[in-house]
């Protein structure tokens, strides 16, 4: 029978070994039961996984360190440099973007928090190069001492630190929290105004054609939005209300902000049975109040019913045949973009001046989705259209050397160094270099064959008899 010998530090687990106390460990070289080999094993592993998650505490510091040291590298260019420092770093920031493939906000959060630990919070971030805390329980220390002034922000990290090691994130930032107030309660007033700076409504986009809808309130505001749906989502339960809470609450939600008209026990996700009731049936019928203006993109035969191949949602992406129909139906005007059959190749986009046409700036739109830096999410519709080589430098009013660029990113590229080039395919990638020599490729949302070859410009330009129109 195989024996184990205990990993140091561990003993050996205890098994149903006949005539050995269970509670007691067995001899060096006794043989083990099969139970035991198994928990051994199991143990080893565990002390694997364990001496990981170390070594990724350990790396995650020597990354915070990393991190504030290129913060201090760029600030120091500024003694020579013709950028700004806002512009000097919101270029670090869209790089750094980049280079973890991170959106810049989060970038941006980092190289606050590096430099919050380095600088402020020196405790923690030995801590966590020990491997005896994990990176998110060094955040919420970053987080919880942020706005308090230097004496009270050390008191808590020194509170708070010897817990961090042994309590899961949440529980260390519900204790960190309650630890905050007692040091510090008269900040409290000050945050909470700051915060109510920082409110706001995000949408992100979920699977299955569904999306989450949030909202970063004051908590009493919150609560008193939930209490009322919640209210009125109860005064809809009933025995003939097939809807589960939590759905009644989401419809509920919907109709007060879409002002559907459906507020009766017989509107369903299968239709609405009320008398009157303005929605129609069918999985998109929620839909009938939809005033906003969205962009759907159907494909002809989709539309026609031929086929069951997804359509498109500017801002989103595939949704269901069903739903892009019904929202065609209601679309008060098209815009058709005219493609080859066989190709896909956009065929009316060709222009010779700067102005840029509805009609492209709509084609550019769908193709691209978002700002076309990396890392930006900003969508198209609230970003500008781009030459890519500036109209003064000859650069065309085409699709191939135009995309769109938010602000912030199209500063980037005309001030701080930012280069970009455009793929000749139609495709619309685009390739960004960085001021440090760093290149990133970013591709269009959808992908809309805009490449017309040599060879089908000059089959298209034949007559029947196979002689050229030129």
């Amino acid at each position: 029978m195989k024996t184990f010998t205990a990993l140091p530090g561990r003993a050996l687990p205890a098994g149903p070994n006949p005539g050995v106390d269970p509670g007691v460990a067995p001899d060096q070289g006794q043989p083990l039961t099969p139970t035991a080999v198994h928990l051994e094993e199991l143990g080893a592993l565990i002390d694997d996984v364990t001496a990981i998650d170390k070594a990724m505490a350990v790396q995650a510091a020597a990354r915070v360190v990393a991190i504030d040291a290129a913060r201090l590298c760029s600030e120091r260019e500024l003694d020579g440099s013709a950028f700004s420092p806002a512009l000097t770093r919101r270029s670090l920031v869209a790089e750094l973007a980049c280079a973890l493939r991170i959106p810049e906000s989060t970038a941006s959060g980092l190289l606050e928090s590096s430099r919050s630990l380095v600088h402020d919070l020196p405790d923690t971030l030995a801590a966590l190069a020990a491997g005896r805390i994990g990176y998110r329980q060094a955040i919420t220390l970053v987080n919880e001492t942020a706005g308090l002034p230097e004496a009270a922000a050390r008191q808590l990290e020194q509170e708070a630190l010897p817990s961090a090691g042994r309590l899961t994130a949440s529980q260390f930032e519900r204790k960190t929290r309650k630890l905050r107030e007692r040091i510090d309660p008269e900040s409290i007033t000050a945050r909470h105004v700051r915060s109510v700076a920082d409110r706001a409504v995000r949408f992100d986009p979920a699977r299955d054609g569904m999306g989450w809808l949030s909202a970063y309130l004051p908590a009493s505001d919150a609560l008193g939005v939930y209490g009322q749906v919640t209210d009125r989502a109860i005064a809809l339960q009933g025995p003939d209300e097939p809807r589960t809470l939590t759905q009644l609450r989401a419809d509920v939600f919907r109709d007060l902000l879409l002002q559907t008209g459906c507020a009766g026990t017989g509107c369903t996700e299968a239709g609405c049975t009320e008398p009157g009731c303005t929605v129609g049936a069918g999985a998109a019928g929620s839909l009938g109040g939809l005033r906003p203006n969205l962009i759907v993109t159907v494909p002809m035969l989709t539309l026609l019913g031929v086929t069951e191949e997804p359509g498109s949602l500017d801002g989103y992406g595939p949704i269901d045949p069903d739903t892009a129909r019904a929202l065609a139906a209601k679309c008060p005007s098209a815009v058709r973009i005219l493609t080859h059959p066989e190709t896909g190749a956009v065929l009316s986009v060709g222009r010779d001046r700067y102005t840029i046409p509805a009609s492209l700036r709509t084609m550019l739109q769908v193709r691209d989705g978002t700002c076309r830096h990396p890392g930006c999410s900003r969508a198209a519709s609230r970003s500008d259209i781009d030459h890519g080589l500036d109209w003064a430098f000859g650069g065309r009013t085409d699709h191939n050397n135009l995309a769109h660029l938010c602000p912030a990113s199209h500063a980037l590229k005309h001030e701080a160094g930012w280069k970009v080039s455009q793929a000749e395919d139609g495709t619309g990638t685009l390739t960004w270099t960085t001021p440090t020599g760093h290149t990133y490729v970013t591709e269009s949302e959808t992908i809309i064959g805009t490449a017309i070859s040599a060879e089908l410009r000059q089959k298209a330009t034949r007559t029947d008899d196979g002689r050229s129109e030129e």
